[in-house]
Protein backbone atom coordinates (compact mmCIF):
# COMPACT_ATOMS: atom_id res chain seq x y z
CA UNK A 1 0.00 0.00 0.00
CA UNK A 2 2.39 2.55 0.99
CA UNK A 3 4.21 1.96 -2.75
CA UNK A 4 0.63 2.21 -4.42
CA UNK A 5 -0.76 4.46 -2.26
CA UNK A 6 -4.97 4.72 -2.57
CA UNK A 7 -4.36 2.26 -5.56
CA UNK A 8 -3.29 -0.23 -3.43
CA UNK A 9 -5.57 0.38 -0.93
CA UNK A 10 -8.25 -0.22 -3.52
CA UNK A 11 -6.56 -3.32 -4.59
CA UNK A 12 -6.43 -5.00 -0.82
CA UNK A 13 -9.76 -4.13 -0.30
CA UNK A 14 -10.49 -5.65 -3.66
CA UNK A 15 -8.79 -8.59 -2.92
CA UNK A 16 -10.37 -9.45 1.03
CA UNK A 17 -13.56 -9.60 -0.48
CA UNK A 18 -12.45 -12.72 -2.41
CA UNK A 19 -11.16 -16.07 -0.99
CA UNK A 20 -7.28 -14.63 -0.11
CA UNK A 21 -7.22 -14.42 3.51
CA UNK A 22 -6.72 -10.31 3.74
CA UNK A 23 -8.30 -8.18 5.78
CA UNK A 24 -9.35 -4.64 4.49
CA UNK A 25 -9.82 -3.65 7.89
CA UNK A 26 -6.22 -3.39 9.09
CA UNK A 27 -5.57 -2.61 5.50
CA UNK A 28 -7.82 0.61 6.81
CA UNK A 29 -6.58 1.48 10.41
CA UNK A 30 -2.82 1.29 8.30
CA UNK A 31 -3.79 4.14 6.16
CA UNK A 32 -5.55 6.01 9.02
CA UNK A 33 -2.13 5.30 10.93
CA UNK A 34 -0.36 6.76 8.07
CA UNK A 35 -2.44 9.84 8.47
CA UNK A 36 -3.83 9.38 5.10
CA UNK A 37 -7.41 11.35 4.22
CA UNK A 38 -9.99 9.59 5.93
CA UNK A 39 -12.43 10.32 3.36
CA UNK A 40 -10.04 9.40 0.50
CA UNK A 41 -9.88 6.14 2.58
CA UNK A 42 -13.03 5.67 3.03
CA UNK A 43 -13.59 5.98 -0.80
CA UNK A 44 -10.99 3.68 -2.47
CA UNK A 45 -11.70 0.89 0.50
CA UNK A 46 -15.00 1.13 -0.33
CA UNK A 47 -14.72 0.87 -4.31
CA UNK A 48 -12.23 -2.04 -3.81
CA UNK A 49 -14.57 -3.90 -1.48
CA UNK A 50 -17.12 -3.33 -3.86
CA UNK A 51 -16.02 -4.42 -7.35
CA UNK A 52 -14.68 -7.45 -4.45
CA UNK A 53 -17.90 -8.65 -3.96
CA UNK A 54 -19.53 -7.78 -7.54
CA UNK A 55 -16.90 -10.18 -8.95
CA UNK A 56 -18.36 -12.36 -6.22
CA UNK A 57 -21.81 -12.31 -7.27
CA UNK A 58 -19.96 -12.63 -11.08
CA UNK A 59 -18.40 -15.59 -10.21
CA UNK A 60 -21.49 -16.97 -8.43
CA UNK A 61 -24.05 -16.56 -11.20
CA UNK A 62 -21.43 -17.94 -14.22
CA UNK A 63 -20.18 -20.70 -11.83
CA UNK A 64 -23.62 -21.90 -11.05
CA UNK A 65 -24.70 -24.66 -13.11
CA UNK A 66 -21.86 -26.35 -12.56
CA UNK A 67 -21.32 -26.08 -8.77
CA UNK A 68 -25.07 -27.29 -8.35
CA UNK A 69 -25.07 -29.90 -10.28
CA UNK A 70 -21.52 -31.41 -8.38
CA UNK A 71 -22.79 -30.44 -5.67
CA UNK A 72 -20.03 -28.51 -4.28
CA UNK A 73 -18.42 -27.80 -1.00
CA UNK A 74 -19.89 -23.82 -1.12
CA UNK A 75 -23.85 -25.63 -1.68
CA UNK A 76 -22.90 -27.25 1.90
CA UNK A 77 -21.69 -23.84 3.37
CA UNK A 78 -23.70 -22.01 6.29
CA UNK A 79 -23.43 -18.93 4.01
CA UNK A 80 -24.74 -20.26 0.92
CA UNK A 81 -28.04 -22.36 3.70
CA UNK A 82 -28.47 -18.90 4.68
CA UNK A 83 -29.04 -17.28 1.43
CA UNK A 84 -30.71 -20.17 0.19
CA UNK A 85 -33.59 -20.08 3.16
CA UNK A 86 -33.98 -16.45 3.84
CA UNK A 87 -32.89 -15.16 -0.07
CA UNK A 88 -32.06 -11.44 -0.42
CA UNK A 89 -33.07 -10.99 3.00
CA UNK A 90 -29.48 -12.96 3.85
CA UNK A 91 -27.66 -10.23 2.00
CA UNK A 92 -27.97 -8.02 5.14
CA UNK A 93 -25.59 -10.15 6.91
CA UNK A 94 -22.98 -10.03 3.84
CA UNK A 95 -21.11 -6.88 5.66
CA UNK A 96 -19.82 -9.70 8.30
CA UNK A 97 -16.54 -10.75 8.27
CA UNK A 98 -15.94 -14.39 7.42
CA UNK A 99 -19.70 -15.24 6.20
CA UNK A 100 -20.25 -12.22 4.06
CA UNK A 101 -17.82 -12.75 1.04
CA UNK A 102 -19.54 -16.75 0.73
CA UNK A 103 -23.47 -14.81 1.08
CA UNK A 104 -22.09 -12.45 -1.89
CA UNK A 105 -21.07 -15.53 -4.16
CA UNK A 106 -24.28 -17.71 -3.08
CA UNK A 107 -26.32 -14.80 -3.78
CA UNK A 108 -25.02 -15.31 -7.87
CA UNK A 109 -25.01 -18.87 -7.71
CA UNK A 110 -29.22 -17.97 -6.39
CA UNK A 111 -29.79 -15.67 -8.74
CA UNK A 112 -30.44 -13.19 -6.82
CA UNK A 113 -31.71 -9.67 -8.30
CA UNK A 114 -28.41 -7.89 -8.84
CA UNK A 115 -29.87 -4.31 -8.05
CA UNK A 116 -31.14 -5.74 -4.80
CA UNK A 117 -27.81 -6.92 -4.38
CA UNK A 118 -25.67 -3.52 -4.85
CA UNK A 119 -27.91 -1.37 -2.54
CA UNK A 120 -28.34 -4.03 0.17
CA UNK A 121 -24.29 -5.37 0.10
CA UNK A 122 -22.57 -2.51 -1.03
CA UNK A 123 -24.38 0.21 1.58
CA UNK A 124 -23.56 -2.03 4.39
CA UNK A 125 -20.00 -2.78 2.97
CA UNK A 126 -19.60 1.15 3.12
CA UNK A 127 -21.50 1.55 6.27
CA UNK A 128 -18.60 -0.44 8.17
CA UNK A 129 -16.40 1.29 6.56
CA UNK A 130 -17.79 4.63 7.83
CA UNK A 131 -17.67 3.37 11.64
CA UNK A 132 -14.51 2.35 11.07
CA UNK A 133 -12.90 5.11 10.08
CA UNK A 134 -15.37 7.47 12.31
CA UNK A 135 -13.98 5.60 15.10
CA UNK A 136 -10.50 5.95 14.80
CA UNK A 137 -10.72 9.48 13.59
Amino acid sequence: MLEYGYWGLLVFAFLSASVIPVSSEAAILGAIYLEWDPWQVLLWAGIGNCLGIAMNYGIGWFAAEKWLAKKTELLQSRAYKLAEKYGILALFLSWMPVIGDPITIAAGVLRMNFLMFVVISFSLRLLRYYVLVAMIN
